[in-house]
């Protein structure tokens, strides 16, 4: 059960750790260069059509992929929300059917029906939740709800109060497309912080974070959305990811192997189809099919701690050794479903093949850290480098950590492309990224851009 979750923010975005038992669970990256969008709610505009595939329009320069929900007229506007990101040169997909989600429920605005999340086992706790998402649901507003699971033992008033707020929010959201021109953004969903504030945190975990801005943002999110939170928000100074050496574990993260415990390794390799896990067993003394067993046990507790922390998503693949037993795949499967069965993010463990192939299926949403961190080299031949914002997002960080130390004023000696980058204009500020930089350290900032550098030999010099 997760007990921390550690945001850093920057101007350039957001790198959040949950932390369960003092060790790094699960990391979240979101770039300012690549925000995700998800739950943004637009009034669309038509768009192109490929076949089957329907496009709308939601910005100047950005379509969807619209789903088939019956929820939208061929040539009309329709309102649409964002349920997955863009995701490796793929558009985003968005839905007409809206679902405003809530700490304790999915309220949909547009459907009928009551129902309460799988995950509350207890009958006497289903019927009550049940009872009062038809008393939700039926109360002659319109609407379907769904009761989640953090609804479990909360009180029938914090419910009904969150349920009056999401009819608010859609009564002010329906107004306000009357107002506007096709396509626009009528709402922002909740920030990739707020989203695991939210969905993720149990009542009793803290929120640690290195950013006054982004801590009123969480405590003005708090306040409306997760009120139990608004006393579990900390501000700290320092190197907010040294502790519990969740720097350390992100580094980890992005390298390709894994060693495991007893011998050998998990390699983990993404494509562009899936994500494959290859197991070596090593050198291991021993009977072959003792030791076969020991290390796919060994693969499975790693393979799906690794799952989580890389935010790995859409079909993954690992190959097993192939094992005699009869009920060998089945014993595999089972053991891989009790590993995931804490991960929050929806998922399916398929059936195992003969040839010891096991695919998982993991809802994509925020992107994979190594996708979020990285970009490929001239296609992928050589190899990956930091992104050019992540870069930008690391330099920050060590700039503040130079104010906070009484720094008056900043240096940022960078690479030609870095320099490029921060000197980009930033936002609806009309100012460069690097000025922003300087407005958000309440310090001085000059650029100076070293020819010949390599991007990844930044350096800063302070005054």
């Amino acid at each position: 059960m997760i007990d921390e979750l550690l945001v850093s923010a920057t101007p350039f975005g957001v790198r959040t750790a949950a932390i369960a038992g003092g060790k790094v669970v699960a990391f979240k990256i979101e770039s300012a260069h690549a925000p995700i969008l998800l739950e943004n709610i637009y009034l669309a505009a038509e768009g192109r059509r490929g076949g089957a595939a329907h496009f709308v329009a939601i910005g100047k320069e950005q379509n969807a992929f619209l789903e088939k929900t019956g929820g939208a007229n061929p040539g009309s506007n329709p309102l649409v929300q964002v349920t997955r990101a863009a995701w490796r040169g793929k558009a985003p997909r968005v839905s007409a059917e809206i679902a405003l989600a809530g700490r304790y429920m999915v309220f949909f605005p547009q459907t009928t029906g009551a129902s309460v999340a799988r995950r509350i086992g207890d009958t006497a706790e289903r019927e009550r939740l049940l009872a009062l998402a038809r008393r939700i649901a039926g109360d002659g507003s319109g609407g379907g709800v769904t009761i989640r699971s953090a609804a479990e033992a909360a009180p029938d008033d914090a419910i009904l109060a969150e349920a009056a707020r999401h009819r608010q929010y859609w009564s002010e959201l329906s107004a306000k497309r009357a107002t506007v021109s096709a396509p626009a953004l009528l709402a922002p969903g909740p920030g990739l912080a707020e989203r695991q504030m939210r969905d993720i945190l149990p009542p009793g975990a803290r929120i640690v974070t290195d950013d006054r801005a982004m801590l009123a943002r969480l405590a003005a999110y708090a306040a409306e959305w997760t009120p139990g939170f608004s006393q579990r928000l900390e501000l700290a100074e320092g190197a907010l990811f040294e502790r519990h050496d969740a720097m350390g574990a992100l580094d980890s993260a992005l390298a390709p192997e894994v060693p495991l415990a007893g011998g050998g390794r998990l390699t983990i390799e993404p494509t562009q189809a899936l994500t494959a896990i290859d197991i070596d067993t090593g050198v291991r003394a021993g009977a072959r099919d003792r030791v076969l067993r020991s290390a796919c046990g060994e693969a499975v507790i790693a393979a799906a701690r690794e799952i989580r922390l890389r935010n790995l998503a859409g079909l993954i693949v690992i190959d097993f050794p192939r094992l005699d037993a009869a009920d060998a795949g089945q014993a595999l499967m089972a053991d891989m479903q009790a590993q995931m069965k804490g991960d929050p993010v929806p998922h399916k463990v398929a059936a195992i093949s003969a040839s010891g192939l096991m695919e998982i299926t993991r809802q994509r949403g925020d992107a994979p850290i190594l996708e979020a961190l990285t970009e490929p080299v001239d296609g992928g031949f050589g190899g990956r480098r930091r992104r050019l914002d992540a870069l930008a997002f690391d330099i920050a960080q060590a700039a503040r950590l130079q104010v906070q130390a009484g720094a008056r004023a900043v240096t940022l000696c960078v690479a030609p492309a870095l320099a490029e980058y921060f000197n980009q204009v930033s936002g609806d500020r009309e100012d460069t990224a690097y000025a922003a930089l300087g407005t958000w350290l309440r310090a001085g900032v000059t650029l100076r851009e070293e020819p010949g550098q390599r991007r990844e030999d930044w350096a800063i010099e302070t005054a």
